[in-house]
């Protein structure tokens, strides 16, 4: 190994003879810039030179440590090469998974997957939705014989790598208009109020398609005639206020549990979008559970309590999934399937109901709770809410 040293030497003499100018001297500027283009392109003829013989010395023969840092010219790589080169073979281990082989290389292994398979350790069923994949789909996956199939929210279609989903609709759901971040904007799209007969605001909501608003069924039974109330894009102080047609409350709704507590409030014409309001997305159940509510932070977005009436000021918060064991314990509740917790890092105010937490992903926003009445005796940081995409399925019976 040492011996091809001073071949490399005289190699790139003379490769920078054949380069020199006719001139003896010429300007020091002129000077470095020629050393500096040699330096630069005679390193990538020293480094294919550099990976054969390394090639031939360390794995067609046995190699030293010396001559390995011959070639590498740097410690902290040729110790991360050392460590492999003395180590047991990655292979051995059998990283690659489902029957696939592996290979040595010099710097690791590679994995040639089985039919049917795919990623770095052949770890991805073709036909299978994961999380982890990041050429997978932007919204809804599905499984399939041989293939996954993707699907998109209300209001987008798939693009042509069938896998993106580019919005096509005026009221496209979960889309910000603002270049603002959620978590600056004063008034979401899809948040309103709720307002009784005589102008009182006693609850929240959000706007889930455009002639329909989601919130809890005990808020929707609290009054007989309701409105919808949002500021929303208006120019002028006074709100948009839409009529109830009808509340269609959870058929399995639970006043003395609270279990089940959605109402879908039918609104007696649709919300004009984008400009009065747009609908925020509603994930699919396995969406929800294994991506946006597990892997991405949530925003709490509602009014405040202050006292008996509710603040002007839409209040928005960041918060992150509790595991159900510590939520249960801390709430001293039930944690069902069809409800969860959130927890902020800073002592949250006096929710009204109605309130909900939204998760963005890939540029659009989805529901994934919508907050209930409060545990008696709750803690201050963490809020219990009804798991949305458990209720996909309810939604489309009723809206469709």
């Amino acid at each position: 190994m040492a011996g091809c040293m001073p071949l490399l030497q005289s190699l790139v003499l003379v490769l920078a003879l054949q380069r020199a100018e006719p001139s003896v001297f010429i300007p020091a500027s002129k000077a470095n810039d020629v050393l500096a283009r040699w330096k630069r392109a005679g390193s990538y003829l020293l480094e294919e030179l550099f990976e054969g013989n390394l090639e031939k010395e360390c794995y067609e023969e046995i190699c030293t440590y010396e001559e390995a840092r011959e070639v590498f010219e740097n410690e902290v790589v040729t110790d991360e090469f050392w460590r492999r080169y003395k180590g047991d073979s990655p292979c051995i281990s059998q990283p690659c998974l489902y029957n696939g082989s592996c290979q040595d290389s010099i710097w690791g292994y590679t994995c040639t997957c089985s039919p049917g398979y795919e990623g770095s350790n052949c770890e991805l069923a073709k036909n299978e939705c994961h999380p982890e994949r990041t050429d997978g789909c932007q919204h809804f996956c599905l499984p399939g014989q041989e293939s996954y199939t993707c699907s998109c929210a209300q209001g987008y279609r798939l693009g042509e790598d069938r896998k993106q989903c580019v919005p096509h609709d005026q009221c496209a759901c979960g889309v910000l208009t603002s270049e603002k971040r959620a978590l600056d904007l004063q008034d979401l799209p899809w948040q309103v109020k709720l307002t009784n007969a005589e102008g009182k605001d006693f609850c929240g909501g959000v706007i889930i398609q455009e002639n329909f608003v989601l919130t809890t069924a005990r808020c929707s039974l609290l009054h007989r005639n309701i409105s919808v109330k949002t500021y929303f894009n208006r120019t002028s102080q006074d709100p948009l206020m839409i009529k109830i047609m009808r509340a269609h409350v959870h058929m399995w709704y639970d006043a003395d549990t609270g279990e089940n507590d959605l109402s879908l409030l039918e609104l007696e014409w649709p919300i004009q979008c984008p400009d009065a309001g747009l609908p925020v997305c509603t994930p699919e159940n396995d969406f929800a559970e294994h991506l946006l509510i597990p892997r991405t932070g949530g925003l709490l977005s509602g009014w405040a309590r202050n006292g008996t009436d509710l603040g002007n000021s839409l209040t928005t918060l960041p918060v992150t999934l509790v595991e159900w064991e510590e939520c249960g314990q801390i709430l001293n509740v039930t944690v069902t399937t069809r409800t969860y917790c959130e927890r902020s890092s800073v002592a949250a105010v006096h929710w009204m109901e109605g309130s909900v937490v939204t998760r963005e992903h890939r540029g659009s926003w989805f529901l994934t709770g919508v907050l209930g009445s409060q545990p008696a005796g709750g803690q201050a940081r963490m809020v219990l809410v009804t798991k949305v995409s458990r209720y996909s399925l309810w939604f489309k019976r009723i809206m469709n």
